[in-house]
This record gives C-alpha cells, sequence and structure tokens, in this order.
C-alpha cells in the first residue's frame, strides 16, 4: 500500500466497490431531557481512543447539571474499545459521587461483549430499552 491508496485526511475511505468502510472516525451524540428530568445521551457510532473524549466531555457537562438518572444510550454502537469502557466506568464513578442514576441501554454484542469479558457490566444498571 503506497501513502496514494490512503484516503485523504477529512475525506471517507470508500473501498473498491464505492460503498464506504467502515473506517470513518464518526461518533454522533445526541441529548434529550425527559419530563421526569432523566436526560439521555444517544451514542451512534464507534467509541474508541478517538471518539473518546467526546463522549467524556458531554457526559461530564450533563452530569454537572445533576439531572435525576442519567442514561447513556449505547443501542447505535458498532465498537466499544477499552477507551470507550474507561469513559463509561468514570462516568459511573462521578454519577455515584453526585448521587445521580445512572442506566446504560445496551442491546448490542459490540457493547455488551466488551462489559462481559472486561466483568465491568456488574458495575452498571443495564436495560435493553429506555423505559425504566
Amino acid at each position: 500500500m503506497t501513502t496514494s491508496d490512503l484516503p485523504a485526511e477529512g475525506q471517507p475511505d470508500v473501498s473498491s466497490d464505492n460503498t464506504e468502510a467502515p473506517f470513518d472516525d464518526v461518533i454522533t451524540l445526541s441529548t434529550s431531557t425527559g419530563e421526569d428530568g432523566t436526560v439521555t445521551v444517544t451514542v451512534v457510532g464507534e467509541v474508541d481512543t478517538f471518539t473518546a473524549p467526546v463522549l467524556r466531555s458531554s457526559l461530564d457537562s450533563q452530569l454537572e447539571q445533576s439531572p435525576a438518572e442519567l442514561v447513556i444510550d449505547l443501542s447505535g454502537v458498532q465498537f466499544l474499545g477499552s477507551a470507550g469502557l474507561a469513559v463509561l466506568v468514570e462516568t459511573q464513578k462521578a454519577s455515584r459521587a453526585k448521587d445521580v442514576g445512572l442506566r446504560l441501554i445496551a442491546t448490542t454484542r459490540a457493547v455488551t461483549r466488551p462489559l462481559e469479558v472486561t466483568g465491568l457490566i456488574d458495575l452498571f444498571t443495564i436495560a435493553d430499552s429506555p423505559a425504566k
């Protein structure tokens, strides 16, 4: 592979059959607040070394508001790396310190498997839907 085979910076990596390859370091976050004061942060994409700081910043800013409960919806996450696991653990500690309930919505193997393998799954309340 030569450097001309690599995507230009800021350009999507496109495979030879004109479909986007899964190498875009993209994460999409959206936040909503329910009538009961529960804040839900919905995460879509890959949570890795490059995107974890964005997630951490968003979760920290939500915790600063001391919501009734913080829900992290990970159902749209296709990859959860060690940096993402670290963010979840740090958020769990911070939410406990602020006496804010924390719940993860984890419906895919891409999220549940890393939590299970590392033994971290026991630290969290896991749900398969936004409803309590």
